[in-house]
């Protein structure tokens, strides 16, 4: 079970889990009531560790679908360990560590209205750079954190998605397809296809073939549903932070709303994210 993926799997799961149990309950309750009731010290732990959680989760996406792609694609030349794969997951991490610093520096508690009296309600944490420095950040991690995975993912997978799909390099497969497809053994195609069939290792061979085909080509069906996924369910929370900043959206019930569903989709994401890949494991991985 200590195979490459599976170490993947394991911490994909921890930061789907992470983003599900830090992210959620914070997250929610600051969108609903519009303040954030935890102080400046729990503002700056809570979002920086929210920011990490998701960015591992994000990184480690786009190392299975690299690693996946060199596996399939190149399987001649693919040598990952387990060791490479450890190696891969602490960079991970230390690139989800080190990336979120800035926003962990600027991070404070400040009045969303200005009152002549000390209120817990209406505070916000948030960054206490320029507006300009916020729009450059958020575009920052909207780069780094969607467009750039979702392009190597979609690479990735497409070609994953093509060598799955195709049936002429699975063993058994080939020999009939180019005896039937070739003019000189199109006249005998169906006396060769005939005389395996009498055989019963050959019908083991042809059934055993046809669904090692529809297993891969399952594989590839779900392989397009998570990109599918990652698209949809982070294109949301990365435009809303944008245009936030970009165009001076004031806060309203209709932008709470919107805000609380962008976020409920990108922890529903995290949700199926393992599951999804457990499930594939069995199949290609």
């Amino acid at each position: 079970m200590r195979t490459v993926t599976n170490y993947f799997i394991v911490n994909l799961a921890v930061a789907d889990f992470m983003v599900i149990l830090i992210c959620l309950p914070p997250t929610v309750l600051w969108d609903v009531t519009e303040t954030w009731f935890f102080g400046t010290a729990m503002c700056r732990i809570v979002l920086y560790f929210q920011s990490v959680s998701v960015t591992v989760s994000v990184l480690t996406l786009t190392f299975i679908s690299v690693d996946r792609w060199y596996a399939i694609c190149f399987p001649l030349k693919f040598k990952s360990t387990t060791g490479r794969a450890k190696t891969a997951i602490l960079i991970i991490w230390l690139l989800s560590l080190l990336f979120n610093v800035p926003e962990f520096v600027v991070l404070q508690v400040q009045s969303k209205i200005q009152l002549r009296f000390n209120v817990q309600y209406f505070m916000q944490c948030t960054s206490t750079w320029s507006d300009e420095s916020d729009l450059k950040w958020h575009i920052v991690k909207a780069l780094f954190l969607y467009t750039f995975p979702l392009f190597l993912m979609m690479i990735a997978y497409c070609q994953i998605v093509r060598v799955l799909w195709r049936s002429d390099n699975i063993p058994g497969h080939t020999e009939s397809h180019t005896l039937c497809s070739t003019p000189q053994g199109h006249n005998n195609c169906k006396n060769w296809l005939a005389a395996n069939r009498r055989t019963t290792p050959s019908i083991h061979t042809n059934a055993s073939t046809e669904g090692q085909l529809r297993s891969r080509r399952k594989a590839a069906k779900m392989l397009v549903a998570v990109v599918v996924m990652f698209a949809v369910c982070y294109f949301p929370v990365h435009l809303l932070s944008v245009l936030r900043v970009a165009y001076d959206v004031q806060q309203s019930d209709v932008m709470t709303c919107i805000a609380l569903i962008s976020h409920v989709m990108c922890y529903a994401n995290s949700a199926v994210n393992p599951l999804i890949y457990n499930f594939m494991s069995g199949m290609y991985l």
